[in-house]
């Protein structure tokens, strides 16, 4: 396999001492699972109840309202009822019974930037309307941490404000702002923290941010970059650690098949095993010590529409830090 820049930059930064970014090398080892029914890129995904549950999406035609559940303990799909509109470049978070859907473009392309949330109920097969966002948002992203939801980043009003809902009073809060304003970017929960990392933002291009948001005493701190600057990517919590993978760059337009993994404990990004197929504008979850890494577009920017995906492509960690 012909070497890529971002890891020989990688291997040499640690080799030369630089904070952050450590040799060793998580192993472990990916396998493909059966295909999403509904190829698509900037989708978003989601776990409840021991099943992931995936939404919306551009398909080659533009924004969707597919809506599909995959169950890991039969490698099998099942097709769900539908958003109640086309959406892509939302966010997905499971909470209390309920899969949140949040804003995103209701637009065929990058238009309509939404503040509408639904709740989708498992049991009924339905979904709900709730409270919208304070303000549109598109390309955000969200986890839920001790009750409630977060949203951060994203394109539209107010980009920076961090957003909590409520799902008892049905109530959106502002909880601060994000330090570093970008879009495009991953969020994950560990151990009742929120780490956001990545992204992109106009003029700045790719981000390696890792910032880091304590809902107890409502304070951000910085974590170390990750070694590859990157928007379009996804990230989850697993083992203890962040890993985050995919995403893409314009200029020269490529898509990253790089995972690299973050060790809270001692602040450093640590190079793992590749996914097998790179794509951006992907979606992830967790669920039973394996990181399912769902769809996306396999070449960057305007060629998303004609190198969609319906790869799931599982990571278990065997060994290493």
């Amino acid at each position: 396999m012909r070497s890529k820049p971002w890891i020989v930059l990688s291997l040499l930064a640690a080799l030369l001492g630089a904070s952050g970014t450590a040799m060793a090398d998580p192993q472990g080892t990916w396998e493909q699972g059966t295909a999403m029914p509904t190829a698509r890129s900037e989708l978003a995904a989601a776990v409840l109840d021991e099943k992931i549950y995936v939404a919306g999406g551009m398909g080659h035609f533009g924004g969707i309202t597919a809506f599909e559940a995959y169950d890991p303990s039969s490698d099998q799909w099942a097709e769900l009822a539908p958003l109640p509109e086309r959406r892509h470049h939302l966010a997905l978070a499971g909470l209390d019974g309920r899969i949140y859907a949040i804003g995103g473009y209701a637009g065929r392309f990058l238009s309509d930037t939404s503040d509408k949330v639904w709740a989708y109920d498992p049991v009924q097969n339905r979904w709900s309307s709730v409270a919208d966002l304070p303000a549109p948002r598109a390309a955000p992203a969200a986890a839920a941490i001790d009750g409630r939801l977060y949203v951060a980043g994203g394109v539209g009003p107010e980009s920076q404000a961090l957003w909590v809902y409520d799902p008892a009073a049905d109530r959106w809060t502002d909880s601060g702002s994000l330090p570093t304003r970008r879009e495009h970017l991953a969020a994950a929960a560990l151990a009742g923290r929120l780490y956001v990392v990545g992204g992109r933002w106009s003029g700045q291009g790719n981000l390696a941010v890792l910032e880091i948001y304590d809902p107890r005493t409502g304070t951000w701190s910085r974590g170390a970059d990750m070694p590859t600057p990157r928007g379009g990517m996804t990230a989850v919590a697993l083992g203890g650690r962040i890993h985050a993978t995919g995403g893409e760059a314009f200029d020269p337009g490529e898509t990253f098949d790089a995972h690299e993994v973050y060790d809270p404990a001692a602040d450093r990004w640590d190079v793992a095993p590749a996914m097998p197929t790179a794509r951006h504008g992907l979606a992830s979850a967790a669920l039973g010590g394996k990181w399912y890494v769902i769809g996306g577009g396999k070449k960057a920017g305007a060629l998303t529409l004609v190198s969609l995906t319906d790869r799931i492509e599982i990571y278990t960690h065997t060994e290493g830090p």
